[in-house]
């Protein structure tokens, strides 16, 4: 399938974290998927939504609350990892178009948490 040009997507992840190592038995997982669409001819923002994860190796610690504001309420009740990028693929089109984000770490946690879904 051709790659689409018409818009961008901005990604922002929020990931469970801690001051200093995980605690046993825990990993980083993103939580939170901020997408934000870009109509690329008119230079416009077309929407933004978040999209929350729920952790199921982790929980969000207090230093990660600080950080990000999230809570265990607040992903308490979101759906999977493997929900939020069926969400990407189907609503975004996520594989068809331009990805853009601060820096390499959306990216490169994107990657490591797709692997484990295949």
């Amino acid at each position: 399938m051709a790659k689409l040009f018409d818009q961008v997507l901005v990604i922002d992840i929020e990931s469970t974290c801690w001051q200093g190592p995980p605690p046993r038995g825990q990993l980083s997982e993103i939580i939170e998927i901020g997408i934000c669409t870009v109509d690329l001819r008119k230079l416009e923002r077309l929407e933004k939504r978040s999209i929350m994860v729920k952790p199921v190796r982790s929980r969000v610690s207090e230093f990660c609350t600080s950080l990000t504001t999230l809570t265990n309420d607040d992903v308490v009740g979101a759906g999977s990892l493997a929900d939020a990028v069926s969400i990407l693929k189907k609503e975004y089109r996520a594989l068809d178009r331009l990805w853009g984000s601060w820096g390499d770490y959306d990216r490169r946690q994107f990657e490591i948490v797709c692997r484990e879904l295949t």
